[in-house]
């Protein structure tokens, strides 16, 4: 009953819920004892006026609540999430900035434009130079909508399946116009599903990307998305030609287990780019796939000159696969069995 309660109401209404069903009990054993007339009266009007106090204080005990726990030392007075999204996966919460917080840790911001680059989301731009016909595209992990509406709007991609372990993304996407979108949009069909499980279901499809937007690669279960197992699972369903594009998070261990299945490698940022064929980074596709690009109405450059220093931001922030190679050389994998990335810095 109580996860019931959990995946319908949010955590100040589950406690006054169960405070008054306390106090319910309370006025039942008493009945129960025998207590009649005026002075039963008296302990249920009693049990009543203490629900209703309850109810009253919740937005003193519970109105910051997450604002404090998620913010510590640094929390101020005052500071409200503009969205809080609770239920049975956990809690979702948005700051005033677009800041998206899942579980108590940084999740992306809202944001699709390259001119103003607030959540590096160079990093899903980065892949229009990677693959000139990504028709077929799986991404795990929905967050923010930032990167998927990115992918969901490249000219060349006809198909964009995303699957996300959280419905409560959903209703984000609801609250920000520049990925909105997403829950109409033409291209997109979104599974409610763990991603492991669901690429299990479906042995028959196959892709030309895939994309993980993980979560920080020390949090519980990423052994699930950063194994050398799960990497092999992908490598089942990438078409000839396809990627793995996956954010590594600057786990060394993460990339390790990639190089261990896929002969071919790039990384940009803190992600890392596998292929069982040749992978480079193409300049010139690059700059004539963004050129078409319109996310959420817009174009995501703000002139050349932002595509200039898109491309040079680009350059600067590549590493060769073998230049990854002689960085992981010694560093061990992560597998199902070690759960290297949980248990290990």
């Amino acid at each position: 009953m109580a996860i019931t309660w959990i995946s319908v109401w949010p955590l100040a209404t589950v406690a006054w819920l169960l405070a008054c069903a306390s106090l319910a009990c309370a006025a039942a054993l008493t009945a129960a004892r025998g207590l009649r007339g005026m002075r039963l009266a008296a302990i249920v009007a009693l049990c009543a006026l203490g629900a209703s106090a309850l109810q009253a204080l919740g937005p003193a005990l519970y109105g910051s609540l997450y604002e404090k726990l998620q913010f510590q030392a640094a929390y101020q007075p005052g500071v409200r999430f503009a969205l809080t999204i609770e239920n049975k996966s956990g809690v979702i919460a948005v700051a005033q900035g677009g800041t998206v917080y899942g579980g108590g840790t940084y999740d992306g911001t809202v944001n699709t434009t390259l001119y103003n680059d607030t959540n590096a989301i160079v990093r899903a731009y980065v892949l229009a130079g990677m693959h000139a016909a990504p028709r077929e595209v799986l991404m795990v992990g929905l967050s923010s909508g930032s990167w998927a509406n990115v992918i969901a709007d490249h000219p060349r991609v006809e198909r964009l399946t995303i699957v996300e372990i959280n419905p409560g993304y959903l209703k984000l996407l609801g609250h920000y116009p520049e990925v909105a979108g997403l829950l109409k949009h033409p291209k997109v069909r979104i599974e409610i599903d763990d991603a492991r499980r669901w690429l299990v279901r479906h042995a028959d499809r196959r892709f030309d990307l895939i994309i993980s937007n993980n979560t920080l690669h020390w949090r519980a279960h990423m052994t699930n998305l950063l194994s050398v197992e799960f990497a092999e699972l992908v490598r089942s369903r990438l078409r000839p030609g396809g990627v793995y594009y996956f954010n590594a998070t600057g786990s060394a261990r993460a990339a390790a287990s990639a190089a261990a299945v896929f002969p071919n490698l790039l990384a940009f940022h803190n992600c890392i780019a596998a292929s069982s064929a040749p992978l480079a980074f193409d300049r010139g596709l690059w700059a004539e796939v963004v050129r078409d690009y319109v996310v959420a109405g817009r174009s995501p450059l703000g002139g050349h000159a932002t595509e200039r220093s898109v491309l040079d931001r680009i350059d600067r922030l590549l590493v060769s696969g073998p230049a990854l190679r002689a960085r992981i050389a010694n560093v061990p994998t992560i597998t199902d069995d070690n759960m290297g990335s949980e248990w290990r810095r």
